[in-house]
């Protein structure tokens, strides 16, 4: 009789323990799993020349390189720039610009004026692959704007960088059109693909990045899944407003 009243007290005991959670069992652990490193960092920036009045000097593009310099940037993207091949007393923006920063590049002519060269620009730290200055096709009001498609290979992966001047009157038909010119001009639809130039506020079928917009310049892009931004930042330079917007690019999922 003694052990069935010991027993029976021992149970109601254990209940009493367990409902006031002094007997807990082993919680189990969950294994944390890091975050993805991304395989590259890029630093892209983008200037737009429209707007600029006054006589590019060697002084100019000295102090805007110590900026990039400072900045880190890998990739520029200039926008209708002018340039006078033969003339001795015209400083080249492209020419000076790449001999101190020690980068490859590529113009894309889209326009000359007795001697005036007008076109865009892709200046890169990273060598080029190939380069194509594209119209803008179908397009009524555009005269002699056009875009430079610069594939650049960045070790891990080849991006397509694209520098763009848009009709300065589109309408937004034609804007839409431009951007999807920009677009299929990609021939390989799986490269992720940045596009910096007068761009809309809402570049259809391109991601828009928040504080990536300026005066006459705006960046956007295709990352296609494995590329992303991290910051954005603007300059002052004495050749106007760079958009400047650091990238991650990630590992291609299997």
């Amino acid at each position: 009789m003694r052990r069935t009243i010991r027993a029976v007290l021992a149970v109601v005991a254990f209940a009493m323990l367990w409902s006031s959670g002094c007997v807990t069992t082993p919680k189990a652990t969950q294994t944390e799993i890091a975050p993805p490193k991304p395989e590259l960092r890029l630093i892209v920036a983008s200037l737009n020349l429209t707007n600029l009045n006054k006589r590019i000097e060697r002084p100019d593009i000295q102090r805007l390189w110590q900026q990039l310099k400072a900045e880190q940037i890998e990739v520029l993207a200039l926008q209708n720039l002018s340039r006078y091949p033969g003339v001795a007393t015209r400083v080249d923006l492209v020419n000076e610009l790449a001999k101190l920063a020690d980068w490859r590049h590529a113009f894309g002519e889209t326009a000359e004026f007795s001697g005036r060269q007008v076109g865009n620009a892709v200046l890169s730290a990273y060598p080029i692959r190939s380069n194509a200055n594209e119209g803008y096709k179908g397009v009524r009001s555009a005269v002699n704007e056009g875009s430079l498609h610069a594939v650049i290979d960045g070790g891990v992966r080849d991006l397509l960088i694209v520098s763009a001047q848009l009709p300065p009157k589109a309408s937004a038909p034609d804007q839409a059109a431009c951007v999807g010119s920009i677009r299929s001009a990609r021939a390989d639809g799986r490269m992720p693909m940045i596009v910096a130039g007068n761009l809309p506020a809402s570049a259809k079928g391109f991601t828009e990045i928040d504080g990536a917009a300026a005066s006459m310049t705006r960046m956007v892009f295709d990352g296609n899944g494995i590329l992303q931004p991290v910051s954005t930042k603007k300059l002052e330079t004495p050749l106007g407003t760079v958009v400047v917007v650091v990238f991650d690019l990630y590992r291609q999922p299997a």
